[in-house]
């Protein structure tokens, strides 16, 4: 039976109606259904009260097979998912997750949660090794801040992020790293120009990727490269033909990063 289930993992429809043959198959396909929370809401109009289905996770145990979420919110200027919508319950539901492995954000006001980051996020520390994040709202120190609370951090995928001068909630001088994380894995970063933000994730937390994917970074592939040049095995890049020309990527081996063999314009600033 578990080698028939083997066989439909990700296949969720399927899934599903073998959950409702019987106990043993259900107890079978659980882990597969319910190794992927996602929150999203499509309902502007109702503010609070967004997170209360969390609690119906609770009563079978679900919440302890759930090893990834991904908050979805929309790219329209009510966000929901903010520290306001997480009532008392509703925080101590989410604080249940006790296994996530994998955090996606998407559209995610990170800002607001600034600086009680650690009250919402904090049950994550341990467990968490990949984050990935599309259009999150911050600033550089935001971000890094965010990314020290997880300790056993591996991968990390940022594609865009937007700072406007007004969603600073305090002072980013007084934002301490909580911890310096892993980050021994994968770096990708699309369309991510901060070389702030790249040097403050250096300081703070240590850079020792294996693998790096970039593009369209700006100036931020020379200090990425410097701060991983004992641990890089990999390197993807994408760069433009000239000002209107075609996009096209090259990939860098181990071999031609021992034997310094990197192209030079990668290099320079």
């Amino acid at each position: 039976m578990e080698m028939i289930i083997t066989h439909l993992i990700g296949d969720l429809r399927t899934l599903k109606a073998c959950s409702l043959t019987c106990r043993s198959w259900y107890i079978a396909t659980v882990p597969h259904l319910h190794y992927v929370l996602t929150l999203r809401d499509t309902r502007p109009e109702k503010t609070l009260q967004r997170l209360k289905p969390l609690s119906k996770l609770r009563s079978p145990g679900l919440n302890t097979r759930v090893k990834g979420i991904r908050v979805r919110e929309g790219p329209g200027p009510h966000p929901w998912f903010v520290p306001q919508a997480f009532s008392r319950s509703d925080l101590r539901h989410f604080s249940a997750f006790a296994n996530v492995q994998t955090l996606v954000l998407e559209f995610v006001h990170l800002y607001r949660f600034i600086p009680d980051v650690e009250r919402y996020f904090g049950h994550f520390s341990q467990t968490l090794r990949s984050i990935a994040m599309h259009d999150i709202y911050c600033t550089p120190r935001q971000l890094s801040h965010f990314l020290s609370l997880f300790s056993n951090l591996d991968d990390i995928k940022i594609q865009y992020v937007s700072h406007r001068p007004s969603i600073t909630a305090i002072p980013d001088t007084e934002l301490i790293p909580f911890s310096a994380p892993r980050l021994q894995g994968r770096l990708e970063l699309y369309d991510f120009p901060w070389i702030g933000a790249c040097a403050d994730l250096i300081t703070s937390c240590g850079l020792r990727f294996r693998y790096m994917d970039l593009r369209r970074v700006g100036g931020c592939v020379p200090i990425l490269l410097e701060a991983c040049a004992e641990t890089l095995e990999t390197l993807r890049f994408g760069l433009t033909e000239g000002s209107g020309g075609k996009y096209f990527y090259r990939s860098i081996t181990g071999y031609d990063l021992m034997s310094n063999r990197i192209p030079y314009p990668l290099v320079t600033p």
